[in-house]
């Protein structure tokens, strides 16, 4: 017994269980997917890519989903989105302005994370945990809250001069992770923060640990491309941050926002 869902695919949404439950995003209608686990999946790229923002039929994709115009003019697809030190918002047009007062001016945790190795990140306030989980962390702590996302990335931008703010994606699949005393860390970093931004940090806040439905990985992590193979049939092991794992190959869901889907599940 076979069930296909289609549509235009978006990254996927979840829950924070043990194991974290993820939801397929298509057409914007979430479809439960860690119970999918085990099951033989088929995924067919049907050949349409359409915006996620203006909805335009489009050869490619840009920022993870935007069609070209989209990508240049829209206030969230600005160099604050990854450099949030250098937001600039508040003193550009009226869309800058009203972007800058809804999700700039708000509260931004700076956190730790453990994802291949440990990490500093930043996010808005509202999307812990769902930063973690979409990084595929396995545990992360919050050390500090400021006012304004300009004010996160500053302190950002000098523990990343201590540890990585990146993620080696493969070791994170892998679960090739070392044990890290998350307390402790958590001081060393906090002394790092410049003197003008210590009001910010913040020491009594929890670990956070998250587990990940993920039954097996392939020894060697190849990467699928939709648009050199369009369709394939393999059994599903797992899913972690916002990959889902087969037997021989893994794929980055966020990656085709935009493409329209086919996916057929097998019990």
């Amino acid at each position: 017994m076979s069930q296909t869902i289609s549509g235009q695919l978006r990254k996927m949404t979840h829950e924070a269980d043990m194991p974290v439950q993820y939801f397929l995003s298509l057409d914007d209608e979430p479809y439960p997917l860690t119970s999918e686990v085990g099951n033989r999946v088929t995924m067919k790229f049907t050949g349409k890519i359409t915006c996620i923002e203006c909805g335009r039929r489009i050869k490619k994709t840009y920022s993870q989903g935007y069609c070209f115009p989209c990508t240049r003019d829209l206030p969230e697809n600005d160099i604050c989105g990854v450099r949030p030190e250098k937001c600039q918002h508040d003193k550009g047009n009226d869309a800058d302005r009203e972007f800058y007062e809804k999700y700039c001016n708000i509260d931004h945790f700076v956190y730790l994370s453990q994802t291949s190795g440990v990490k500093v990140g930043v996010t808005r306030h509202y999307n812990i945990p769902s930063r973690w989980i979409d990084q595929g962390a396995v545990k992360a702590l919050i050390i500090a809250k400021v006012p304004r996302r300009i004010l996160s990335g500053q302190i950002e931008i000098v523990l990343a001069k201590k540890i990585s703010d990146r993620t080696n994606w493969r070791k994170m699949l892998l679960g090739q992770i070392e044990d890290v005393d998350f307390p402790a860390m958590r001081e060393k970093m906090i002394e790092c923060i410049p003197e003008d931004l210590q009001q910010y940090a913040l020491h009594e806040e929890e670990v956070q640990s998250f587990a990940y439905p993920v039954e097996s990985v392939p020894g060697k992590i190849k990467s699928h491309n939709l648009d050199k193979e369009n369709e394939f049939t393999e059994k599903l092991t797992g899913i972690k941050g916002q990959y889902l794992i087969f037997e021989n190959r893994v794929i980055n869901l966020r990656k085709y926002a935009g493409y329209h889907m086919e996916f057929t599940f097998e019990e």
